[in-house]
């Protein structure tokens, strides 16, 4: 597929906040949900490559996935059974692209 191509794709932009449990190191943890969660392949998933972490620890980023996808089944339940590192999570803001 063509760089043209892909960018023709339908994609869903959807910005979160991450709330790591107390001890659990943002930026690691960051690195991990981007090596660990990944959807199906046909949704290319694609996570910021950096993160914003605000003073009371949050992590706030972004990631876009395809406009098929249930985007809450692939990503967002993902991260609520990583309990043990995740105390919480939230979505500021989604929206389709065309």
């Amino acid at each position: 597929m063509s760089d043209q191509e892909e960018s023709k794709e339908e994609r869903r932009m959807v910005a979160i906040a991450i709330r790591p449990c107390a001890g659990v190191d943002a930026h690691a943890l960051y690195e991990k949900i981007k090596k660990d969660i990944t959807s199906q392949p046909e949704y290319k998933l694609k996570w910021d490559d950096e993160c914003k972490v605000s003073d009371d620890g949050r992590i706030r980023t972004s990631f876009s996935i395809g406009l098929e996808a249930d985007f809450d089944e692939e990503v967002m339940e993902v991260l609520e059974m990583m309990e043990g590192e995740i105390e919480g999570q939230e979505i500021i803001f989604q929206s389709a692209m065309e």
